[in-house]
């Protein structure tokens, strides 16, 4: 029957290893030597409370016909830690009592005068780099460097034998399980049981093929899957279920869409399912006795879950429910608009995820809805007050800019969910990383290099030659032709445009009310332009099918303006009618 617990090295000294042909040699460098020398050493010297621990990755081993643990995965580490034993013989004689360590042999480097495992047994005498193979010569060098770095740093053997193999192992009177209370160095001891000896060889494959990597989702998979009945059709009936709901669950959390919903970033795992994972670690964290640093040690969640199995503090059917619970908790919410919107809004600005499930707890449809509306006002007010804002036309660019970008998208996620067709795109506001952009920009004051501001004149007079004003086509044509553009004359020509399509002499080009949100491609691509020009560009790529946020579409063709006479200025009535619908939107979300 399969096996997955956590053992510390003592455990490992009375087994014999075996490494299969299929696998390469020791190859660890001098790098990978020091960082693990310096894992324990740091370890050792870090206050650590009872029962706390270090562990030292997975081991994945089956028990072959001869009797010996075949090596699937974690040869380096255990020839490592076989020379780091050899090198601490002495002082492991006297501490411990004890001369056995673990054996390792090996299925293709046992011929010639010297076979490694014999190699590895004599690895004490080692004085230089033995360069008869590439096996020997980087265990020769492995032990090198762990003799230098004693002697270097001065670190006291039984300081490093203390954490290696110390053991103390206290049964529960309750329940009768037994824990080990130690402050040592641990193994994921993952032991698999295997009919056929090629399924071995096919697991290494898929592992060093990175396939199944040994992340938490694949070890607690493994607690999972793992059945106590001895009976073949009943342990095959059991994962089978289980291989279901975890494929259905993982396949939709990969969905964009789906995961952008719960959050604001990409995953650095590739399996998705370790994000539930995580939620209910978190939960737990209180019932489990394990001292892990979860921002150090990237198998955190594995530990609480083996421990909570283990320790029988949870059963094994129970945290699996507990999983699907908190899956079908989330594609309740993805599949209800009003959640759908809500709650992604409240991700992307910041909200736990865990929160947001704490709210829905014993909460009726309604009640939960009202609670998310709350919880969003109730953030907005905070970050005005905080930014000493009364009202949202207070609200500018440079002053203001993260919580102009939540309202508007806010206005964004509310617009779309009120519309009833359509869905908000959370996964293109993380992929696509939208950003403001002024409606009608005045923009001589940002464009600093003769390049910029060449490239600005020629849009312009592209535009003004093709609605026949020569006046101001000839002054572009002149600034061009100079070798070096005249900053004031400039300036002086910017400013003239931009009160030329404003129609008024309100100059608030950075408020609320003169701004939106483009994805960040597409805000390279209007220039910082004028109203007439950047709202041509804004249907030229409509037409070509890039993706412009609904408001913002909306707020260049004037739906939000009111007796629309002509489309080439953006005016102070027309800012003043965009703000108007802002605010009437979000009158639910935004204080009275």
């Amino acid at each position: 029957m399969d096996k997955l617990e956590l053992i510390p090295v003592t455990h490992l000294l009375n087994k014999n290893f075996f490494i299969p042909a299929y696998q390469r040699g020791y190859r660890w460098k001098e790098r990978q030597v020091l960082d693990l020398l310096e894992d324990i050493l740091e370890f050792y010297k870090k206050d650590k409370e009872k029962g706390e621990f270090y562990c030292l990755q997975p081991v994945v081993v089956t028990l072959n016909s001869e009797g010996e643990y075949e090596v699937i995965d974690g040869q380096q580490r255990l020839t490592t830690l076989y020379i780091l034993l050899s090198y601490l013989e002495e002082a492991r004689k006297i501490i411990f009592n004890a001369s056995e360590k673990f054996t390792l042999s090996y299925e293709t480097r046992e011929k010639g005068e010297l076979s490694s495992k014999e190699f590895l047994e004599n690895i004490l005498h080692t004085t230089e780099v033995n360069n008869r193979n590439i096996d020997f010569y980087h265990m020769s060098k492995a032990y090198l460097t762990i003799k230098k770095w004693f002697e270097d740093n001065t670190i006291n053997k039984s300081d490093i034998l203390n954490v290696l193999l110390k053991a103390d192992s206290r049964k529960d009177a309750e329940t009768g399980i037994e824990t080990d209370t130690a402050n040592n160095i641990r193994f994921i001891w993952y032991q698999l049981e295997y009919e056929d000896e090629n399924q071995a060889k096919n697991t290494f494959t898929r592992i060093n093929m990175g396939k199944i990597p040994l992340n938490n989702a694949e070890l607690i998979k493994a607690l999972f899957f793992i059945n106590g009945s001895h009976h073949e059709k009943e342990k095959e009936k059991h994962q089978q279920k289980l291989a279901y709901e975890w494929d259905k669950i993982e396949n939709t959390l990969q969905n964009e869409n789906f995961w952008f919903f719960l959050n604001k970033s990409h995953s650095s795992e590739a399996t998705k399912i370790e994000f539930i994972f995580d939620l209910i670690a978190a939960k737990y964290k209180d019932r489990v006795k394990i001292n892990i640093n979860k921002s150090i040690d990237k198998l955190y969640t594995f530990y609480v879950f083996n421990e909570l199995i283990s320790k029988e503090i949870v059963t094994k059917e129970n945290l699996w429910e507990e999983v699907k619970t908190h899956f079908r908790t989330f594609e309740e919410w993805y599949n209800d608009n009003n959640y759908y919107h809500l709650i992604g809004y409240l991700i992307q600005t910041g909200k736990a995820i865990e929160d947001i499930k704490l709210l829905s707890d014993n909460a009726t449809k309604s009640q939960f809805r009202k609670e998310l509306t709350t919880h969003i006002k109730t953030d907005i007010e905070n970050k005005l007050k905080k930014e000493k804002i009364t009202k949202p036309v207070e609200l500018t660019y440079n002053e203001n800019y993260n919580l102009v970008t939540d309202i508007l998208l806010l206005f964004n996620v509310i617009s779309t969910m009120n519309s009833g067709y359509s869905r908000f795109p959370f996964e293109r506001y993380v992929t696509e990383k939208w950003s403001l952009e002024h409606i009608h920009a005045q923009n001589s004051e940002d464009l600093r290099t003769d390049a910029q501001r060449k490239a600005l004149l020629n849009e312009q007079q592209v535009f003004f030659k093709s609605i026949n004003d020569e006046d101001i086509t000839t002054r572009i044509n002149q600034l061009l032709s100079q070798n070096t553009i005249d900053t004031a004359e400039f300036a002086n020509l910017q400013e003239e445009i931009f009160r030329k399509f404003t129609g008024d002499e309100d100059t608030g080009v950075h408020s609320i009310d003169n701004l939106a949100l483009l994805t960040g491609k597409n805000n390279s691509t209007l220039n910082n332009n004028v109203f007439p020009i950047k709202r041509d560009k804004i249907i030229q790529l409509d037409e070509k099918g890039a993706f412009i946020p609904l408001c913002t579409k909306n707020v260049f063709l004037k739906y939000y303006s009111k007796d629309v006479t002509q489309n080439a200025t953006w005016t102070a009535n027309d800012r003043r009618e965009y703000l108007n619908e802002i605010e009437n939107v979000l009158t639910n979300f935004l204080p009275q």
